[in-house]
């Protein structure tokens, strides 16, 4: 399996898609359209999967060691107008059937 196989799959898993709380999250758009409210797309998953799974939380140089900006401090690898971006583009996730092949349990 490639990294992007199991992106996918934890992605398009039901469970992590209510772990990780990106389940029938909206946009704000959507939200404001539907009911009047100002509430922002659900960050939780963009967030682990700039953190945990691809970049981390401050830049690395190519021998893993963070690198350092003049004053000695670490460089964030994104910043929050990134995760709110990114979280944008996890909305509209509805849970789907199950598949026979992988999801084989019962809630």
């Amino acid at each position: 399996q490639t990294f992007r196989d199991i992106l996918t799959e934890i992605s398009y898993s039901p469970i992590m898609a209510d772990f990780l709380t990106f389940l029938d999250s909206a946009s704000a758009s959507l939200i404001w359209e539907k009911e009047g409210k100002r509430i922002y797309a659900d960050e939780n998953y963009a967030r682990e999967i700039m953190q945990l799974f691809t970049m981390g939380l401050v830049k690395l140089g190519d021998d893993g060691v963070p690198i350092l900006d003049e004053d000695g401090n670490s460089i964030a690898s994104y910043n929050n107008e990134d995760i709110m971006s990114y979280a944008r583009a996890w909305t509209g996730f509805e849970r789907r059937k199950k598949r026979s092949n992988v999801e084989n349990f019962t809630p």
